[in-house]
């Protein structure tokens, strides 16, 4: 087997054991019972033609009954649903930035205290934001703490039954859409395996969950973001990040709604406070709509190197 081919099945095999603990110590607890998204690949994955989910060494062994998918079940999920790219990332700078920018920090001028906290250098929204001495030291001061502030300190996951059976759906969905992506790690060129590690690594890297509720959702949808965005910056822990679920938005509102609401009031404002480099923002849609923020995620590592180096 050549070296490629064995580097890239170890880098699978990190990844699948990565995502194989995130999913299992996500554990969604309620009084009446125990819900959970099953295991991180429950079920065998086929290593080439002919396997049937077996051998290959991938692991990933036994029954995907609780998810309600059968063996001959064709994916559900492509190349083309994948949560990654510049598309979902990266805005076009328009020829009213300068507009924009005066728009949005006049509407959120009670969050100008967090923004000139987060900000970094002097970018384009320095002068706007330092037109009033309205600076802090600490973002999570006594204030924030007593919900004094448009701001909130978040808990790490939700404890409400209702929250966590939409969580858990999301997960679920979320686990699928990683085990419709074939694995092709002994082929010297795939695009499914650097596929697969690009989504693993991204759900290994969130550890914080929320799931809102429809009362006022734009106006949640915002704090929460930017409560997570300020938390995870504060906690400047590389690899990190967050993952916000909607509510059910009806046949009027869907993703195209969510990405438009990511592009206005996150990733731009993102990049006129300078730590547009720190952050991938994407909405995403598994089952249900969601916001992952990725804090200073990296790329992937190369382990040729450190093979190499280990010779």
């Amino acid at each position: 087997m050549k070296t490629e081919g064995l580097i890239r099945a170890a880098s699978v095999s990190l990844v699948v054991g990565g995502c194989t603990d995130a999913f299992q110590t996500t554990q969604i607890h309620s009084e009446c019972n125990t819900i959970t998204s099953q295991a991180l690949f429950a079920k065998g994955k086929s290593g080439g033609k002919g396997t049937n989910g077996k051998g290959g060494g991938m692991g990933f062994r036994s029954s995907m009954s609780k998810m309600n998918i059968e063996e001959d079940e064709p994916p559900k999920y492509t190349l083309t649903d994948k949560s990654y790219g510049d598309a979902n990332t990266n805005l076009v700078q328009s020829q009213d930035e300068t507009q924009l920018m005066n728009e949005f920090f006049t509407t959120y001028d009670d969050w100008k205290p967090l923004f000139q906290n987060v900000m970094t250098g002097t970018p384009l929204a320095h002068s706007l934001l330092f037109d009033t001495d309205n600076s802090m030291d600490d973002t999570w001061d006594i204030s924030t703490m007593e919900n004094k502030r448009p701001w909130k300190v978040l808990p790490s996951k939700p404890t409400h039954d209702t929250a966590l059976q939409s969580l858990s759906a999301f997960l679920d969905e979320w686990q699928r859409s990683l085990l419709d992506i074939p694995i092709d790690a002994f082929v010297k060129e795939g695009s499914n395996d650097l596929h697969f590690l690009e989504e693993g690594r991204r759900t290994i890297a969130v550890t914080r969950f929320h799931v809102l509720e429809q009362e006022d959702l734009e106006k949640e949808l915002f704090a929460t973001c930017w409560s997570e965005l300020a938390h995870l910056m504060s906690q400047d822990t590389s690899g990190t990040g967050s993952l916000v679920v909607l509510p059910d938005l009806g046949d009027e509102k869907g993703l195209e709604y969510v990405k438009e609401f990511v592009a206005r009031s996150l990733i731009r404002p993102i990049q006129w406070l300078g730590r547009h480099e720190d952050w991938e923002i994407v909405a995403m849609e598994r089952g249900s709509l969601a916001v992952r923020l990725l804090y200073k995620l990296g790329d992937i590592p190369d382990l040729s190197e450190r093979d190499q180096s280990g010779d």
